[in-house]
């Protein structure tokens, strides 16, 4: 692997798994990030941490031309469903202009980096159960302000790679999760359980469980990405998925039977979402074909997910 490394949103969810990774590969990774570090405070003397707003088109430029980075894998965004819908200006502004500002950046500075886009299976939109598993040729569908962003970024990343010859790869990871990753239903599940081992509530309040959906761990996703920057083709887009089904239901009974104590739960309106697609599920053939496929089994997914509330409760 090439020795300069930039992530931008090093301090997420996959960020961090992705800098833990490459730091332990010995490669040089600087780290872009604009919120809260502690997933890679461990790492803050083993890497360089720059902050960066992605919306300062000088900063980015700043940094793109001092790191002259080999690879490039942007996963910063503003990446919530929800506050897209309440702010979707912003949610415009950071994922589509920012994408713009880094890709213009690299072009401008005139250097040949490989980039890779993380995108979201957003872009796919509702589907019918008929038209799983999703692969890479399925029509855009957006359905939400974050999905248009998501749409958006995609289409800059074909420009660059079109009309530039810049080397860019379009990645479409469906649902993602692991320690570390917060404000989805598994972990939702996970730290609910956690504070009634704690004696903090008395009951998991959980939405639909009939739903089914395609959970990759994140950990495997990161070897995913660094496995596409060696043998991805620029110009080319892969799903990012495990390509298995999985019922919410069976993910918290899953969870429940990981707890030594008696876990009660109850179904709420509060937890409902307006509408939720029946099934999700990807096709990964054309990343399967390169040779990468998921490696940590569901179960150990939602052990490491549940002992990580554990022991970070008190920092939620």
């Amino acid at each position: 692997m090439s020795s300069r490394i930039l992530i931008t949103g090093c301090e997420g969810f996959i960020g961090s798994h992705l800098a833990d990774m490459l730091v332990e590969k010995g490669v040089q990774v600087y780290g872009m990030v604009y919120d809260d570090i502690k997933n890679i405070s461990h790492l803050k003397d083993k890497m360089a941490l720059l902050e960066c707003d992605l919306n300062n088109r000088q900063k980015v430029e700043t940094i793109i031309s001092e790191v002259k980075p080999d690879i490039v894998f942007h996963l910063a965004s503003q990446s919530f469903v929800t506050v897209s819908w309440e702010n979707p200006e912003e949610t415009l502004r950071t994922n589509v202009l920012g994408t713009f500002y880094l890709l213009d950046s690299i072009k401008e500075a005139g250097i040949s980096p490989l980039v890779e886009i993380v995108g979201s299976s957003a872009v796919y939109g509702p589907r019918d159960e008929s038209d799983m598993p999703l692969s890479e040729e399925t029509n855009f569908k957006p359905t939400s302000m974050y999905a248009v962003s998501k749409v958006s970024e995609e289409l800059l990343g074909y420009f660059y790679w079109r009309v530039y010859g810049m080397k860019v790869i379009r990645i479409r990871p469906f649902n993602m999760t692991g320690p570390r990753k917060t404000f989805d239903a598994c972990s939702d599940f996970a730290r609910g359980i956690a504070e009634i081992e704690k004696g903090l509530k008395d009951i998991l309040e959980v939405g639909n469980l009939d739903t089914v959906r395609d959970f990759t761990d994140g950990r495997d996703a990161v070897r995913a990405l660094q496995f596409l920057s060696e043998k991805g083709e620029p110009g080319e887009i892969y799903n990012l998925c495990s390509g298995r089904a999985s019922r919410m239901g069976d993910i918290l009974n899953m969870l429940i039977s990981l707890s030594q104590r008696q876990i009660e739960y109850r179904i709420t309106p509060e937890k409902m979402r307006p509408f939720d697609d029946p099934i999700y599920v990807g096709d990964n053939t054309r990343l399967r074909s390169l040779g990468w496929e998921p490696q940590i089994p569901v179960e150990k997914t939602l052990t490491d997910l549940l002992d990580y509330w554990r022991e970070n409760l008190n920092e939620a």
